[in-house]
């Protein structure tokens, strides 16, 4: 099972490496980075890792998304298919599975620091039981099964795993988060009124979130789809405003062009 995950690992590396340069920018680079630096924690687990078996089967699974992403990501580039906005987006995917991998391994590595250590005692296996109905019912498992339906244009199956991730937990970090990827649902839907609605709904909910650059951009793009060119230039030339040295600003740029071209 290690071997597989190393496996794994060097092929997401070989991927990467194998994009085309124009799209091998720093948050490229940035993910590539973090991809080694999980290899490495993964394999300082490997003496332990039947002792969380079920923590480290969710990880393998992560992993094996993380790679079909980056496949898509190739193939969609090699068939000239990926502008650089899409291709924005497909990499912010990317660095949300990362992020919520790393909390995993850190989670399961503050698990084996506060294990004893030697041969497992007989009559674990309730806590195995025990520890995987935790994890279905974490905030972390219901945010990842909705962003996995994201994934897999399950537009639906995620809004409403998204919406129950907000109901259960207001306060948590990803609740930004969750409320963005129900705009991009909208959006993907060609739902522009519903996508412009939640969008505004996270800027005034999370004024200083980070997902608020995004949630502006798709806002003001969104509206721009709907014929409202005027109202969609307005709401991109805030976003220059106020983060004049983002992505999302150069992307606001380039869409303004285009529209006024």
């Amino acid at each position: 099972m290690p071997m597989k995950r190393y496996i794994i690992f060097f092929l997401v590396a070989v991927l990467f490496c194998s994009l085309p340069l124009y799209s091998i920018r720093k948050d490229t680079k940035l993910i590539l980075d973090e991809l080694q630096k999980l290899a490495a924690v993964v394999k300082s687990l490997e003496e332990k890792v039947t002792i969380i078996s079920t923590e480290t089967s969710t990880m393998v699974k992560k992993i094996n998304i993380i790679e079909n992403k980056v496949n898509a990501i190739t193939k969609n580039q090699a068939d000239n298919d990926q502008n650089k906005e899409s291709l924005m987006l497909s990499l912010q995917f990317i660095k949300e599975e990362l992020n919520e991998l790393k909390n995993s391994l850190s989670k399961v590595n503050d698990r084996l620091l506060s294990m004893p250590t030697g041969p497992v005692p007989v009559g674990t296996e309730d806590v195995g039981d025990a520890t995987q109905n935790d994890i279905v019912q974490s905030p972390e498992s219901i945010y990842y099964t909705a962003y996995s339906d994201y994934i897999k244009k399950n537009y639906d199956l995620a809004i409403q795993g998204f919406n129950q991730f907000i109901r259960l937990y207001p306060k948590n970090g990803l609740a930004d988060n969750s409320l963005y990827w129900i705009g991009e649902c909208y959006y993907s839907q060609r739902k522009y009124q519903e996508a412009v609605n939640t969008f505004s709904e996270l800027r005034n909910k999370y004024a200083d979130g980070d997902k608020v650059p995004d949630a502006i951009l798709k806002e003001g793009f969104a509206l721009i789809e709907m014929g409202k060119q005027t109202e969609g230039i307005d709401v991109l030339k805030e976003l220059i405003s106020k983060f004049p040295l983002s992505e999302e600003a150069s992307l606001a740029q380039q869409k303004i062009k285009e529209v006024m071209d």
